[in-house]
């Protein structure tokens, strides 16, 4: 059998730090691809995080309840932008099963509402390309296993559809337009919302809340009751997100 000389073998692993990530995306630690201390937050209970994001409050109704695992800040901050924007989609699977962790930690509030669609606030057919993968999709699979770990009956249903525009870098008023054509369209959309009692949405973070409120809107219009949602993080915002036990 040929024995790989040491130059060979060491030759070998620079080249795979070129090709594979072996740094944490959250601190920088070298030859891991994310270390304790960081992969810490991710095993945290959610959070209810609603009151953090002023867009999603319309006077006269009550406020969507919406989980975040953690804040939008620090590591965490740095490691969704990484798993977003900076290939690491060695971290689907990481961020995925943190997601399935905190769908099962909610399921008890959503039991005994029937069948749920879980509803993955699109992304735009660029940026799926871009990142070789429709993020919200992935978490949307996630919440669904979390929920049906929890005992609770759920699908995943790819209802919405958004149109042009981008939301990095946006500012305020340009994330309310883009958020105002997001719509379900007559068709495949449509019926896959058929045979649910009421959705769950899932997007990957949540920042004024404007994407949301116009998901709730746009399912609404179509009579279907968004119970609550959920996303991996949430802007920070002094004073406002608290802590909350699941059963």
């Amino acid at each position: 059998m040929f024995a790989m000389p040491q130059w060979m073998k060491q030759a070998a692993r620079d080249l795979a730090q070129i090709w594979v990530p072996v740094w944490c995306p959250g601190c920088g630690a070298r030859d891991t691809r994310w270390c304790d201390e960081c992969a810490a937050l991710w095993w945290e209970e959610p959070l209810r995080s609603e009151s953090a994001a002023g867009r999603l409050h319309v006077d006269g109704t009550a406020a969507l309840p919406v989980w975040a695992i953690t804040e939008l800040d620090g590591s965490a901050h740095r490691m969704i932008t990484a798993w977003k924007d900076g290939g690491r989609r060695d971290l689907d699977q990481f961020l995925c099963g943190a997601m399935t962790r905190a769908a099962h930690a909610v399921a008890p509030q959503l039991a005994g509402l029937g069948e749920l669609g879980v509803v993955p606030v699109p992304s735009r057919r660029r940026s799926v390309r871009a990142r070789g993968a429709d993020l919200p999709l992935l978490l949307a699979h996630s919440v669904v296993r979390g929920l049906q770990q929890g005992g609770v009956v759920a699908r995943v249903t790819p209802a919405l559809h958004i149109g042009a525009g981008e939301q990095r870098g946006a500012s305020v008023r340009e994330r309310r337009r883009n958020a105002a054509s997001l719509r379900v369209t007559d068709g495949p959309q449509l019926r896959h919302l058929r045979g649910v009692q009421g959705v769950v949405l899932v997007d990957d973070v949540l920042t004024t809340g404007a994407t949301m409120a116009a998901s709730v809107k746009a399912l609404e219009v179509r009579f279907i009751t968004v119970y609550a949602a959920l996303c991996l993080a949430n802007a920070p915002a002094a004073g406002t997100s608290k802590k909350v036990t699941v059963a």
